[in-house]
């Protein structure tokens, strides 16, 4: 099989097609060039948040069709451990988007739209009069561990997947939500609203915090409440009685949007921190992989019935275009699940691991003073392959790389645990890694063409792992697939995708 790009067309669910021109652009200051800076058209500004990073990148619609990415800002964004568990800071990360905003003002641009985009599942608690209960949790969070197997003794694993279309994961919204009322039901009692992430950054910058008609401005889009194991995707609708059976407030759930929306203009007090005017605000993609699969939605790839999207970052979404669920009981709900597209259609996905367990290993030998670049990497991983070393493969879903401390000697002790050769140095265990990353894609795809009956012979690869040629060749001869390579910034285009749409319906 072969691996081979493909100019990205942007599928805009109704708006005219559009292009990507992608510049590399700086990661560490503001890109200009003379084109740019002469320019009279308003960019879309996305805010783009990951599990490890965020990035504020302005989208400017070209007259030829094309869009040009204008990385402004890019930041930090670490879970925070603390005695009472694991959290993020959602404020500094609300700073740092405030900051990026203040950058997009001083180049004198007023942006048409704003999106925000975030990883899945987490979400906030907030009080009646719009503060936090607490900082949200960090899906990583320990206490997490076994809620998923606690719920499917109480609901069924049968009927959960029915209902919600969510893989059982302990990490999903609905078993954080269970472990609130397991473990601080002080807080519920508290509690008036739930906003997942994306939505909780959208309420502080439409004014949220200073509105008494704060209620009119939370919501959630459909691709981000179909990761929660508490949304009806068929039925377009929260599954009440699946929340009610456990104890659960549905009164605080926001209501879910089901095409891209302008929901306000930023608020007042937002306005003068950041020196932007009354910009609106979208929702339409919140979750990261909605967003990028929203771009794959498109004419110009190959059918459904013959193509399997990854869109890459932390982790590795795969998913599959369908129109409704297989039958019951088609699926191991432990490792597939259904999520909404941007369009509100449906794909089978399955949440494997992507660029994780490589960020974590070269975190750890960064900090040693081994530092070495991504690139390098790659390379010593291509003269690894064929060694003992570097022969092992790994259960990358394995709860022992969730989130430890040291992931090359987690990754050493279970290389041991397993009668496995230990890799030796940081080329071995990148092999051991993209070997491992590959064989478990190609175990995805042939469940779901064993279930589906399709061939599935062409692979979409979107995001930062995209720019892996060698897992991207690894993949393609595992899986028995074509690799076509997708657009790096697939997260970033769907978010500026879905303003477009907004604001032209």
């Amino acid at each position: 099989m072969k691996c081979y790009s493909h100019e990205q067309k942007l599928a805009t669910f109704g708006c005219d097609a559009y292009h990507l021109r992608n510049k590399n652009l700086s990661r560490s200051r503001i890109y200009r060039d003379n084109n740019m800076a002469d320019r009279t058209d308003k960019p879309y500004l996305a805010f783009d948040l990951g599990a490890s990073s965020g990035r504020a990148i302005l989208g400017y619609l070209c007259p030829d069709g094309s869009i040009e990415l204008q990385e402004v800002h890019r930041f930090d964004n670490r879970p925070v451990t603390t005695e009472a568990g694991l959290f993020w800071d959602v404020e500094k990360l609300f700073d740092e988007m405030l900051r990026a905003m203040r950058m997009v003002a001083d180049m004198g641009v007023a942006p048409r739209a704003i999106g925000i985009d975030t990883w899945g599942v987490d979400f906030a608690l907030l009080d009646s009069g719009g503060e936090l209960v607490e900082p949200p949790r960090c899906y990583r969070e320990p206490r997490n561990a076994g809620m998923s197997k606690q719920l499917s003794e109480k609901i069924g694993p049968g009927r959960l997947l029915e209902r919600t279309g969510s893989m059982h994961q302990d990490h999903a919204s609905l078993c954080q939500f269970f472990a609130v009322a397991e473990n601080t039901p002080e807080l519920l009692d508290r509690a008036e609203l739930l906003l997942f992430m994306p939505d909780l950054f959208r309420y502080w910058l439409c004014g949220g915090r200073d509105n008494p008609d704060r209620a009119a401005m939370a919501c959630v889009d459909c691709t981000f409440a179909s990761t929660s194991q508490m949304y009806d995707v068929v039925r377009r609708e929260w599954a009440a009685d699946i929340l009610g059976e456990l104890s659960l407030p549905v009164k605080i759930l926001p209501q879910v949007l089901h095409c891209p929306t302008i929901v306000a203009p930023l608020g007042e007090a937002i306005q003068k921190k950041t020196g932007l005017g009354a910009v609106p605000v979208v929702a339409g993609a919140g979750h990261d992989s909605g967003a990028a699969f929203g771009l794959a939605r498109n004419e110009n790839l190959p059918p459904a019935e013959d193509l399997v999207v990854i869109s890459s970052g932390t982790w590795a979404v795969l998913g599959v275009f369908v129109t409704e669920h297989l039958p019951a009981s088609s699926l191991d709900p432990t490792k597939f699940g259904y999520e909404a597209n941007p369009d509100g259609s449906l794909r089978i996905v399955s949440n494997l691991t992507g660029a994780w367990l490589i960020n974590q290993c070269k975190a750890v030998w960064d900090t040693a003073g081994d530092e070495v670049t991504h690139e390098g990497l790659i390379a010593e991983a291509r003269a690894a392959a064929g060694t003992a070393e570097a022969s092992a493969i790994l259960d990358t879903s394995s709860p022992a790389f969730t989130h430890p401390k040291n992931m090359p000697q987690a990754i050493a002790n279970y290389c041991r645990d397993t009668n496995q050769p230990i890799p030796q140095t940081p080329g071995q265990f990148a092999h051991v890694i993209f070997a491992s990353l590959a064989q478990s894609y190609a175990e995805a795809i042939e469940v779901i063409r064993d279930k589906t009956g399709w061939p599935l012979g062409n692979l979409y690869m979107m995001g930062g792992l995209s720019r892996n040629a060698y897992l991207n060749e690894l993949t393609a001869d595992r899986a028995g697939v074509n690799v076509i390579v997708g657009p790096i910034e697939a997260t970033a285009l769907g978010n500026i995708n879905v303003q477009i749409q907004a604001l032209s319906s």
